[in-house]
């Protein structure tokens, strides 16, 4: 990516959760505007406009998602589905900020197990005793927000025009976007590259066993908070804060490009696992 430098950080163990909640509400005033359909996975296949501001979220559970930037407003979806499951089926939930498509295991394929944010699956005896999976494949309109989250399977989003947000568990994450994004896993690497650095807060780019590579402007002006426990830390450029071995998971850091000495306070990259709380013990 040309006038880019990028940092990378490296770790290896150490624990991390991720939870997620669902938003549902209890006195859903804007449910009378949702629409919801159900597909089944083999045969999916969805397409409507999203405006710039827009949210477009793709909730799965074993497979991969893909995604690229949409030629026009127009967003598409569709999947494939690996192995056989009765009781796998895709809801797609459509509101006025954008829309959720997820992948539901359920007995009964009836809608309203899809919601902004998570998803109502039955435990029919877990996720890991099916053997089907579904990848899917989405077009991403400029300026709609994109959420990716999976849990078996990698994340990939391909010279998007949009701010990202991509988790996994066990999987690998990539993203290239002209905006800027997070990303999370616990097992797997996480390459991301951003070209706008113009965030508001913290912005998350975790892993705990795997390699952090992310490339940003060589204009950015942002803090970065790095730490290892069992590794080194190297910065090819002058940086302020707190660095240092004791804070972080094991592993290693290099830092190509971090926080200037004159970086925007309210704008910060926190690369590492479980370590916001040992780093502010130093500051």
């Amino acid at each position: 990516m040309n006038g880019t430098r990028s940092f990378a950080l490296r770790w290896i163990a150490g624990a991390f959760c991720l939870s997620v909640t669902s938003l549902v509400g209890s006195a859903p005033a804007w449910a009378q505007s949702e629409k919801r359909t159900v597909f089944a996975p083999d045969d999916f296949h969805w397409h409507g406009n999203l405006k710039a501001g827009q949210a477009l979220e793709v909730i799965n559970r074993n497979g991969e998602i893909e995604a690229s930037g949409a030629a026009a407003n127009e967003a598409r979806a569709e999947s494939i589905r690996r192995g056989s499951d009765d009781e796998l089926f895709i809801e797609v939930l459509e509101y006025p900020e954008g829309v959720t498509i997820c992948a539901v295991q359920a007995r009964d394929m009836t809608p309203g197990r899809c919601h902004r944010g998570g998803v109502s699956s039955e435990h029919l005896g877990g996720w890991h005793e099916h053997h089907a999976k579904v990848n899917f494949d989405i077009q991403v309109p400029r300026g709609v927000r994109f959420h990716a989250m999976t849990t078996n399977g990698n994340v990939v989003c391909h010279d998007l025009k949009s701010v990202v947000e991509a988790t996994t568990t066990n999987g690998n994450v990539e993203v290239s976007t002209s905006e800027w994004g997070s990303a999370r896993t616990t097992n797997g690497g996480v390459r991301m590259s951003m070209g706008n650095a113009q965030w508001d807060g913290e912005l998350e780019v975790k892993t705990t066993n795997g390699n952090v590579d992310v490339l940003l402007p060589a204009s950015s002006e942002f803090q970065v908070n790095a730490g290892t426990t069992n590794g080194k830390i190297h910065t090819d450029f002058p940086i302020t804060g707190f660095v240092g071995s004791r804070c972080g998971t094991p592993g290693s850091v290099h830092v190509a490009q971090a926080a200037l000495s004159q970086g925007t306070p309210d704008r910060k990259v926190w690369d590492y696992a479980r370590a916001k709380r040992l780093c502010d013990t130093h500051r």
